[in-house]
């Protein structure tokens, strides 16, 4: 797995953490920053992999 950061990415999560009022401090912030940016990352490999098994079916028929 890629461990490397994708700091445009966290900076838009960071952002879109920010307009939430619900959380009550700093840490409530950058947990709910990770995991917008985790849920961000899913996405996109769940993506490629629909990607490709749409590529692999029109080749079918």
């Amino acid at each position: 797995m890629d461990n490397n950061i994708d700091k445009n990415l966290y900076a838009e999560s960071m952002i879109k953490a920010l307009r939430v009022d619900f959380l009550a401090n700093s840490e409530e912030l950058r947990l709910y920053a990770t995991s917008i940016y985790n849920a961000s990352i899913w996405s996109r490999e769940v993506d490629k992999k629909n990607k490709a098994i749409l590529k692999r079916n029109r080749a079918l028929k």
